[in-house]
């Protein structure tokens, strides 16, 4: 079976971030897993939820991560 026929095993209908074992290779369905994890960032979310910040503070983050990468920019542009 090759990785192709393997994957479309792997995927469990009506569950986005399930996955089944095939041919019982527990190691390419746990990279499966970790990969999905990863792409629909129930982690990332997870990890911001577990302290409330104010909105007011997320914003001026924002701001402030908007202004560094534009200075960034402005800079790379200079140089060229």
């Amino acid at each position: 079976m090759n990785k192709r026929q393997k994957q479309h095993k792997a995927i469990v209908p009506g569950n986005g971030s399930a996955v089944s074992v095939v041919n019982n290779d527990l190691s390419f369905a746990l990279r499966t897993f970790k990969r999905k994890i990863k792409e629909s960032k129930v982690l990332d979310n997870f990890k911001e939820n577990q302290e409330f910040t104010k909105f007011s503070v997320k914003r001026r983050n924002q701001i402030n991560r908007a202004k560094y990468i534009q200075m960034i920019k402005d800079m790379n542009e200079n140089l060229y």
